[in-house]
């Protein structure tokens, strides 16, 4: 089975996983995504690493049949 894990800035999803350890497939959201979180974390006054770090998250949605591809 392969998980389907989604990386989130607080609320703003950054990258999608598919997979666990060295064989997942990882996928990046398009650089629009990105500059709302950085837009945000200006905005919140997260200007230190371990403030923005602090907020980065991972979510399991989903177990799926099979490898990723």
């Amino acid at each position: 089975m392969a998980e389907v894990t989604i990386v989130y800035w607080r609320d703003i999803p950054a990258q999608v996983i598919v997979g666990k350890g060295r064989r997942a497939a990882k996928i990046q959201l398009p650089e629009r995504f990105e500059q709302a979180i950085d837009r945000c974390a200006m905005k919140i006054g997260a200007k230190d690493a371990d403030a923005y770090l602090a907020e980065w998250r991972k979510v399991v949605v989903a177990d799926l049949e099979g490898e990723p591809d």
